[in-house]
């Protein structure tokens, strides 16, 4: 019955794209994610427009992220952003300093939407001096998608939910064979959190206001000499440029993923891909990252209203659970994430508890102006230390010198 409700949904939808319609209740809603993620958003687009006669979204879809944050950007300039918009907890803070943003909190709860229905995580995340900026529509984290026949062809039994770093590294190395490779993890700041949370380091020096980076403790250290540990069974530069490691994954050329949830929709479409997910290793301590994008709505639109009507149909049960079944969300309304639509066992991966059993260690990296900007340093530094053998001392220097003035630029 759940998935007959997509497929309908999904045939619905041919007016998400449509023109204003006659009562000037037309909102525009940008997304980015790739086909089958941008599939979901149609199919929401469509029920929404059929359980409300009358009203109208047209969905602008961006491939890309880096060109769908870049598109907002030059539309808030020109003077005509989307009247909705979704972005990472970790990007929205450029827009509330610009005050772009029309805080979606107070309008939400005017509508009957009860934020004590949903996780408080990405809650907290998305609230601005004790105003709710954007309302979040998933509380995904970050796991280890495996390729089970790999697994079962080496031998490998598949990870338990006690596995540790030990574990992880003696799994990755074993299924590192000629022509693959055993883990494929990205040179990213989002990436190297969680196992400096699991050494007991820290990221910054203070998550509400932080000042600098503090990736050169000793802590923080251990978490990123055992990334370093893992180069030999992880594909280098030139292999990632000629094929990325998604689609090494999906190939059966990489064993192992670190991703969140959005990867599953693509996932899900390959033919004969047998895969599942594990919880991220434990080193000292249990550690997860938080993903999750909001619906924002900026401050110039004109349709708040229909926009806020949106919004509301999109995170609550009906636009939560026909997402969920798509696979691209862990929602955040509680009683979605613990329904059938996304613990649903015959449709994999099979064990899609492991997002939620993971929710109670998920941490999140500041939220700051000019915080992607930071990621943008701590990511070409990195990928020089693991793809260019550059010295991790001398990287760390460098990272350091460089982000403090955007840290302290974006107070």
């Amino acid at each position: 019955m759940l998935a007959t409700t997509l497929s309908l949904s999904l045939a619905a939808c041919g007016g998400g794209d449509s023109g204003p319609g006659g009562d000037g209740s037309t909102i525009r809603l940008q997304v980015s994610g790739e086909p089958e993620e941008i599939a979901v958003y149609r199919a929401l687009v469509g029920a929404y427009e059929k359980s409300h006669p009358g009203r109208r979204v047209r969905l602008d879809a961006v491939a890309k992220k880096s060109d769908h944050l870049a598109r907002l950007t030059t539309s808030f300039a020109a003077g005509g952003p989307p009247d909705v918009f979704l972005v990472n907890y970790r990007e929205y803070a450029q827009f509330v300093a610009r005050r772009a943003l029309s805080p979606v909190g107070p309008a939400l709860t005017s509508r009957g939407v009860r934020m004590a229905d949903y996780f408080p995580q990405p809650i907290e995340a998305f609230t601005y001096q004790g105003v709710l900026q954007c309302m979040p529509q998933n509380i995904s984290s970050l796991v280890v998608y495996y390729n089970r026949e790999l697994l079962s062809r080496a031998g490998v039994p598949a990870p338990k939910a006690t596995w540790t770093w030990a574990d992880f590294a003696r799994t990755a190395k074993t299924l590192t064979r000629a022509g693959g490779h055993g883990v494929g993890i990205e040179p990213s700041l989002v990436r190297a959190a969680p196992f400096v949370w699991g050494a007991g380091g820290e990221v910054v020096d203070d998550t509400r206001s932080p000042t600098r980076l503090t990736l050169d403790t000793p802590q923080a250290r251990r978490a990123l000499d055992f990334l370093l540990g893992l180069a030999p069974a992880m594909p280098g530069e030139k292999e990632v440029a000629a094929q990325d490691l998604e689609t090494r994954f999906t190939t059966g050329k990489l064993a192992m993923l670190l991703s969140s949830r959005r990867e599953t929709p693509t996932f899900r479409e390959v033919p004969g891909l047998d895969f599942d997910v594990a919880p991220l290793p434990t080193g000292l301590k249990p550690a997860g990252i938080l993903h999750s994008d909001g619906y924002c709505v900026a401050a110039k639109s004109r349709r708040r209203e229909a926009a806020a009507q949106f919004i509301a149909y999109a995170v609550g049960s009906q636009g939560q659970t026909l997402t969920a079944l798509g696979g691209r969300t862990v929602p955040s309304l509680v009683s979605v994430a613990r329904s059938g639509a996304f613990l649903d066992p015959t449709r994999p991966p099979k064990s899609s508890q492991v997002f939620l059993d993971g929710i109670p260690s998920i941490r999140r990296t500041p939220v700051h102006p000019r915080w992607p900007e930071v990621e943008d340093v701590v990511a070409a530094e990195l990928t020089r230390v693991f793809h260019d053998g550059a010295p991790l001392d001398q990287a760390l220097t460098r990272i350091d010198e460089r982000t403090r003035p955007l840290l302290a630029g974006g107070a």
